[in-house]
C-alpha cells in the first residue's frame, strides 16, 4: 500500500548537516483515521513506518521492502487533529550489498513521536 499522496503529502525535502529531512503534511480526511480512532484519530505506527520506507525511497530513488524492523520507539501519539506537519529525520542511510539500512526521526518542532531502525530490501 503506497501512502504519498494519500494519507500524507511530502512539503520539503532539506539536506542537513545531520542527514536528509522530509516535512510531511497528514491528510486529516483520509479514511484511516475514521476507522482508526473515530472522533479521536490517531495514526498507526504501521502507517508511521510505512511512510519512513517511502521517504527513504523517495531519496534513493528506488523501490524498497522493508526487511527487517531493528528497533522502533513509539513515543507520543500523531493526531492530525493536533498537528498537521511532521519530519522524519532521517540520519543515516548505509547501503550493504542488496540491503539499505537507515535511521529515523519523527519529530515536530521539540516533539519526537518516534524513533526507527530499518533494514529495507533492494527490489
Amino acid at each position: 500500500m503506497i501512502l504519498k499522496n494519500s494519507l500524507y503529502t511530502i512539503v520539503a525535502k532539506n539536506d542537513t548537516e545531520k542527514g536528509i529531512v522530509f516535512r510531511i503534511r497528514l491528510n486529516s480526511e483520509h479514511t484511516i483515521y475514521k476507522a482508526h480512532f473515530p472522533g479521536q484519530p490517531i495514526t498507526p505506527g504501521v502507517c508511521i513506518t510505512q511512510i519512513a520506507k517511502e521517504l527513504i525511497e523517495e531519496h534513493r530513488n528506488e523501490s524498497l521492502e522493508i526487511k527487517a524492523i531493528k528497533n522502533i520507539k513509539f513515543l507520543s501519539i500523531i493526531s492530525p487533529d493536533d498537528v498537521t506537519e511532521i519530519d522524519y529525520n532521517i540520519t543515516s542511510i548505509k547501503e550493504e550489498e542488496d540491503a539499505v539500512k537507515s535511521q529515523i526521526s519523527v519529530t515536530s518542532g521539540d516533539v519526537v513521536y518516534a524513533k526507527i531502525s530499518l533494514v529495507c530490501q533492494k527490489q
